[in-house]
């Protein structure tokens, strides 16, 4: 496909396209003048590097960037197989060095709580545009760059609505429970009421407090690992936060009943679908049990209020934020328990629409139960469509993480995201 001039007019002339569907268009030979914007990202994910291109009319030889590109395709391919070697792999290699007692991490949400980690002391928040900060910089936002591509509108349906339930059952096998040693911190008041597949997925969920300690020990070996004069900036950090806690999201699914009996390749491609919206629903449910109004509780405990955001943060940011919000006062208005979010969870992973699936048919299968015991579940518990209104959420989840990811990808584009980590690998796998 000859693109190699559509690609140096774009970045010599630094346009920006739009693209007016769902940013996933067909780009072939006879088709590739129908979408540039869906065209571009693919110049990018073939490799194409925007450093390679000369500015408009400059004078060059012969062009020095040829190792360069055999380099980074050689690195692509370590990177590809390095991530699917530590996947497949036993879980005991994918667990941190060291867990912090919770003498080492206070976990309030005041200013003298906050870790030491995240001392101004210790740590630099100032971004790449040295955008002034207010003196205390322990509060934790993004670098406040605004975004140059104005995001798409995405015409988004609800796939959770799509296939209608079948009576088929899907069985655990031997009945009982999958072997998990993390269990659930929230437990209901009256357990005979939930079905007991609803308890079974309940079975392997982490605890908050858990998931706090692995991220802000990662954080401290990173920051360890750097000394005191090589400090991360604040996106930086957010973003090691991300991909920690996508990573501990991983390893959740691993241990789920039924997604272990999955082969690892129909693994991989549930998870590259839905990676954004799982951790969208976690950080929703830290909100709904744990936030505060008028402020964003992060995993490591630290609150931010969202008038510090509103002011320092980009547009683009700024208006995820809010509508990450707005989510949240949804959720809460339908006083989501941890029951539901885990079952919503489920329904977002296991998506039959993923292509390529070897075991579609179980997929469905899963979905379709999954769905029978939540309707079961809601409708034992509230007299309203509670079950209806949550199926309505996750279209809204979809539509709030393709924003993210689109964020998350820009910046990643523009050199601003840490490299060589489980986020960067879940965005470009799901990009190709």
């Amino acid at each position: 496909m000859l693109c190699s001039g559509f690609f140096k007019r774009t970045v010599q002339k630094n346009k920006h396209y739009v693209c007016l569907e769902t940013q996933n268009c067909s780009i072939n030979k006879a088709e590739r003048k129908r979408c540039p914007a869906c065209r571009f990202q693919k110049c990018l994910g073939v490799g194409m590097k925007l450093e390679a291109v000369r500015a408009n009319r400059m004078r060059g030889g012969r062009n020095k960037f040829g190792p360069l590109y055999r380099k980074d395709r050689e690195l692509k391919r370590q990177k590809k197989t390095l991530i699917y070697d530590n996947y497949v792999n036993d879980d005991s290699n994918l667990e941190p060095k060291q867990e912090p007692t919770a003498q080492s991490f206070p976990h309030g949400s005041s200013d003298q709580d906050v870790p030491s980690l995240y001392d101004h002391r210790t740590l630099s928040f100032e971004p790449r545009d040295k955008m002034p900060f207010e003196k205390n910089r322990r509060h934790m936002l993004g670098d406040g760059t605004p975004c140059d591509l104005t995001l798409t509108t995405h015409q988004v349906y609800n796939p959770y609505l799509v296939h209608p339930m079948k009576s088929k059952q899907v069985e655990h096998p031997g009945g009982s429970l999958p072997d998990c040693t993390e269990g659930s911190p929230y437990m209901p008041a009256s357990p005979g009421e939930i079905p007991s597949l609803v308890q079974q997925l309940m079975s392997c969920e982490m605890e908050e407090q858990q998931l706090r300690n692995r991220v802000l020990s990662h954080l401290q070996q990173e920051q360890a690992s750097r000394g005191r004069h090589d400090c991360l900036n604040t996106f930086s950090i957010m973003c090691k936060m991300v991909d920690q806690t996508l990573f501990c999201l991983v390893q959740w699914s691993r241990g789920c009943i039924f997604f272990k009996e999955l082969q690892v390749e129909d693994q991989m491609r549930l998870l590259q679908n839905c990676w954004t919206e799982l951790l969208m629903l976690d950080h929703i449910y830290r909100q709904v049990v744990h936030g505060k109004e008028g402020s964003i509780l992060l995993v490591t405990g630290q609150q931010i209020d969202l008038s510090v955001i509103s002011s320092q943060a980009g547009d683009t940011l700024t208006n995820l934020v809010t509508r990450t919000h707005e989510l949240v006062s949804k959720f809460q208005a339908l006083q989501v328990d941890q029951q539901e979010m885990v079952c919503l969870k489920f329904l977002v992973l296991f998506s039959p629409d993923v292509k390529n699936l070897q075991n579609l048919e179980f997929v469905e299968n899963v979905q379709e139960t999954v769905n029978r015991s939540l309707m079961d579940y809601t409708s034992q518990q509230h007299h309203t469509d509670k079950f209806g209104q949550l199926l309505l959420r996750l279209t809204d989840i979809r539509a709030i993480s393709t924003q993210a990811e689109d964020y998350l990808y820009l910046k990643h584009l523009s050199g601003d995201l840490p490299c060589n980590n489980l986020l960067i690998e879940m965005m470009h796998a799901k990009q190709s």
